[in-house]
């Protein structure tokens, strides 16, 4: 009978031996085992220096006698792995100063997998033809053929990247060191992919990698990937709604917005898009709110906001009528942004009604991190917008007669 370990260290750390999960895994994640069998699973090709293994398993703490500690650690290893019911004594030994882990027992990794893909991956490469030959179809057969195998290659090393490599892990230095290895791995697989498929005009299997790269490898801007899959399959009004999310997504979630770049990407794809002929009517039928309100602010996500903002700055010009931007930000009793992720789902969806209760039919509002809005007040004076401040905070604490004695919504307001 093969014996086998089968180890998944892309995202969440899982051991399986024979097709079953050790018992282990159900440990703190701290623990000496699984620190140990981390590294002697990972290095387990070429066996890992003790002084290296040492500094794993046992890392700063203050020991007297480090290497006695290393040995019982070892050995108190070997009695949970022959609890664990896998066969022989001496699975992790020690040669010339290495440990190493038994070969009786086969160790399948997917980082090692993922390496060996990429590896061969590299080496193809440098086999793609570089000066057009005389005869051009042998060339280029040649080369499809190359870009055939790698991006089978790409797919199956894409798909075995489940998230960071032992994610929950990163604080120690050798998996925080290998980390940033692997990633940059993944992003060149993702990158010259893309190129591929893109030279292809491949554009499904384009949005297929832009969409599992943002899953895995979330707020790293994948999404300009299948921005430009969408844009390129002229599905125009689905791109708009991906524009608009990507923003309030990262927002949202971060309480950031997307880089200058990724903007500047997205809106030069949203510039690419073209609609079908229309009469007036038709288009105006299509601009109107689905669901008009007679009262409340309108509100819209960050980048219609922008938009909006930097019209009203050139209509502001001309007409010399005041226009105001106010920022709110749910605050507690010393002034410091709300951190608690329940109470920030909470009393963000109470600001908002408050905010959009507090304005008037004509201004704008949007969502500006988690518990901050941003406010565009219209033909208002000074001493209105203070008002307004006012009626947000009467509203909160209306709303939320506990929590206000905690929190208020502190405004900024500048005039445009």
């Amino acid at each position: 009978m093969t014996h086998k370990i089968k180890v998944q260290m892309f995202g969440n750390f899982r051991m399986d031996y024979n097709g079953a999960p050790f018992v282990a895994e159900k440990m703190h994640k701290e623990s000496q085992f699984n620190r140990m069998m981390q590294a002697l699973i990972h290095y387990s090709d070429c066996g890992i220096a003790k002084d290296k293994l040492e500094e794993i398993v046992i890392g700063e703490r203050d020991i007297d006698a480090p290497h006695t500690a290393l040995r019982v650690i070892v050995y108190k290893t070997k009695q949970k792995l022959a609890q664990l019911g896998l066969p022989g004594k001496n699975l992790i030994y020690l040669e010339g100063g290495i440990y190493y882990w038994t070969p009786d027992i086969e160790i399948e990794e997917d980082a090692a997998e993922f390496e060996n893909l990429y590896n061969e991956a590299c080496a193809l490469e440098k086999q793609m033809p570089q000066e057009p030959e005389s005869a051009e179809t042998v060339c280029d057969e040649q080369t499809k053929e190359i870009e055939d195998r790698l991006l089978e290659l790409y797919v199956k090393a894409l798909y075995l990247y489940k998230g960071e490599f032992l994610a929950a892990y990163t604080g120690e230095t050798w998996i925080a060191q290998e980390a940033r290895r692997y990633h940059t791995m993944f992003e060149k697989i993702i990158n010259e992919a893309a190129y591929i498929l893109r030279k292809r005009k491949k554009f499904k299997g384009l949005e297929k990698l832009g969409v599992y790269a943002a899953k895995v490898d979330p707020f790293n801007e994948w999404e300009e990937l299948i921005m430009e899959a969408m844009v390129e399959t002229r599905r125009y009004e689905e791109a708009e709604e991906l524009y608009t999310d990507v923003v309030d997504y990262y927002l949202r979630e971060c309480g950031i917005y997307p880089s200058s770049k990724l903007l500047e990407i997205l809106e030069k794809y949203s510039n690419q898009m073209n609609h079908a002929h229309e009469i007036l009517e038709n288009i105006q039928e299509g601009m109107n709110e689905q669901e008009e309100t007679e009262r409340g602010g309108y509100f819209c996500s960050y980048p219609v906001f922008r938009g909006i903002y930097q019209a009203s700055i050139r209509i502001m010009k001309r007409t010399r009528v005041p226009v105001y931007l106010m920022l709110c930000t749910l605050e507690d009793e010393e002034d410091r942004q709300v951190q608690s992720e329940t109470k920030i789902n909470k009393y963000s969806r109470q600001l908002k009604k408050c905010v959009s209760e507090s304005i008037r039919y004509s201004d704008i509002y949007t969502t500006y991190g988690k518990v901050q809005f941003l406010i565009m007040l219209i033909g208002l004076k000074r001493e209105d917008c203070e008002i307004v401040k006012k009626r947000i905070n009467r509203q909160f604490a209306k709303k939320n007669p506990k929590a206000a004695e905690k929190y208020h919504v502190n405004s900024i307001v500048c005039e445009l």
